[in-house]
């Protein structure tokens, strides 16, 4: 008897813990919630990505290509990338599918070399892999990318990040840190319909259509890209529509305006156009070189006078609060030349030196515009100075290392430097900024600078103080300036050294800053993401290694023994019959 109504408490008591295992099933079905216990938010999307996947319409597909045989590093980068997917799948609702790919699978090498042609061509780039294995160490081409597709459009994006002198943890955790930010705006790319328009402006010897191609390329395939010359005409990037005969309804033709290297002077009806345009809600990256100097003429002659350039445009700088100084930066982290060292038989002999006059320029400040991209190079770049009002918000986005040094202008320029070995004790500064965010309300220069009859005019349709904008000033006119082959009509990619053939982050940083600046979304700051890096102490590692080892093998199996035996022994004293 007493065995039978034992029986029934078990039947009863796995059909009652069976049922509520289904109800949890059906109201899990119903209701999804995850909890992220880490510091950092690791696996947490920021609101403007949510937003993102809610609003998805269509399918969206993702291939990954970081599969097959890696190490330990690339197998995290692996696994970091499906969680993110995994998120991006849960909020979408489905939308977005995702699948693995081994680009190296196929045993035939003409497929092998066709497939990656064919990644190339989309946007990826490989990185070669040592692995060591038993018989020694062997060579791998990895591509650590993905493909996105949208209907008929696509995106290509590079998960592993680059990082000069950065160590490979390192490296990889930036990787990681950037995940939901490289997904998340490839995504919106291909699905905004919101078009931006981009105004690169002319007629002051900026840079022209083929020395700027690789940025408008790039800039292409999000936003509508023209050139415009101002000539002093106030519908240049403006429409002027008539309310009644006194008054203009004024809206700007273009969100962004980008002045890149001018050479000239800017008349004042110029300045007025940019200034309201500044007014009326329009951003603006200035690039300039306050300072001439130029490798042509060095190349030729081997020495050339670096001198001060005027641009009519210091007093509107200054009131938009920086100062351009009359100035060189030279740096102890600067990019490498070719100079020639000998002659070896017939041929010339060249060797790569630092050319202190080219630093590669970075930022402290963990900014969406400068976080995690390369180092980015600049040549015969200044100095900048943050002056003016504090009502306006300034960040240094680029800046120099903190072995610098200020070279006044007018100086003399040569490359005869190169055959000494610097004189370390001179480059006392440190962190010279060479690129300023400022953000605000801005006021117009012209205030209190016109007749009354112009303030009036229903034409012009002034106006004194501006919608909250920003402007992006580098004190480096040829920061998006790409090679260009005359005689083959070809350009080069941006940010590409001729002579290493490494690649900077010049148009990592350009992208960033132009979509930081248009961005109403906030998905950028999804890239203000910062994850610890915690490395095992891989001395300690080696002298308690069997110990170590023993602890991650032995221990969990002596614990799960002495659980058995003990839950034993329970039931035994529970369920004997006395």
């Amino acid at each position: 008897m007493v065995k039978r109504s034992s029986r029934y408490k078990d039947l009863l008591g796995f059909l009652i813990g069976f049922g509520i295992l289904i109800l949890l099933n059906i109201i899990g079905a119903q209701l999804y919630f995850r909890w992220d216990l880490t510091s950092e938010n690791r696996y947490s999307l920021s609101e403007p990505t949510k937003q993102l996947l809610r609003n998805l319409d269509d399918q969206v597909y993702v291939t990954v290509y970081l599969e097959g045989n890696f190490p330990a590093s690339f197998k995290r980068l692996r696994n970091e990338t499906k969680e993110m997917l995994d998120e991006f799948q849960s909020y979408s609702d489905g939308l977005v599918e995702f699948d693995f790919i081994n680009p190296s699978e196929h045993p035939d090498m003409k497929e092998r070399d066709r497939v990656y042609r064919n990644l190339y061509e989309k946007g990826l780039r490989p990185t070669d892999l040592e692995i060591k294995d038993e018989d020694g160490i062997s060579k791998k081409i990895v591509w650590p990318g993905a493909i996105i597709t949208y209907r008929e459009r696509e995106a290509a994006v590079q998960l592993l990040k680059s990082q000069f002198g950065a160590a490979p943890e390192v490296v990889l955790n930036q990787s990681i840190e950037s995940l939901e930010y490289e997904l998340a705006s490839s995504i919106k790319r291909l699905t905004d319909p919101d078009v931006k328009k981009i105004a690169f402006i002319e007629g002051h010897g900026e840079l022209n259509k083929y020395e700027s191609a690789d940025a408008m390329r790039a800039l292409r395939e999000l936003h509508t890209v023209e050139r415009v010359v101002l000539n002093g005409n106030l519908g240049s990037l403006a429409e002027r529509s008539f309310i009644d005969s006194n008054r203009a309804r004024v809206v700007n033709k273009y969100d962004l305006a980008i002045i890149a290297s001018p050479d000239s002077a800017f008349s004042d009806k110029d300045k007025f156009i940019i200034d309201q345009f500044l007014m009326y809600g329009g951003k603006i990256i200035w690039m300039i070189d306050p300072v001439l100097a130029s490798m042509d003429s060095l190349r030729k002659q081997n020495t050339s006078l670096a001198v001060p350039r005027s641009l009519n445009l210091e007093d509107q700088l200054f009131h938009y609060g920086v100062r351009f100084n009359n100035d060189l930066v030279q740096d102890l982290r600067a990019a490498p030349i070719p100079i020639v060292s000998g002659q070896y038989g017939n041929q010339v002999r060249t060797q790569l030196f630092p050319w202190l006059y080219f630093p590669l320029l970075v930022s402290k400040n963990n900014h969406p515009i400068n976080k995690n991209i390369d180092v980015v190079r600049a040549q015969f770049c200044s100095s900048i100075d943050m002056v003016g009002s504090d009502a306006l918000k300034k960040t240094v986005v680029l800046s120099s290392s903190d072995k610098t040094k200020l070279v006044k202008a007018p100086t003399r320029v040569s490359l005869n430097m190169l055959s000494f070995e610097p004189p370390v004790e001179q480059f006392k500064k440190k962190d010279v900024p060479i690129g300023v965010l400022v953000e605000g309300e801005f006021t117009s220069i012209f205030a209190h600078r016109m007749a009354r009859r112009m303030y009036e005019s229903g034409e012009i349709n002034y106006k004194e103080k501006g919608r909250k904008s920003m402007q992006l000033f580098i004190a480096d006119g040829d920061l998006i300036k790409n090679r260009y082959n005359q005689e083959t009509n070809e350009y080069y990619a941006l940010g590409m050294d001729k002579y290493t053939q490494q690649v900077y982050g010049n148009k990592e940083f350009f992208l960033n800053a132009v979509n930081y600046m248009l961005d109403e979304s906030g998905l950028i700051l999804s890239n203000t993401k910062s994850f610890k890096l915690r490395l095992l102490n891989s001395t300690m590692i080696d002298q308690n290694r069997f110990m170590i080892q023993l602890l991650n093998t032995a221990l969990p199996i002596g614990l799960i023994l002495v659980f058995g035996i003990v839950f034993h022994f329970i039931r035994r004293r529970i369920y004997t019959i006395k």
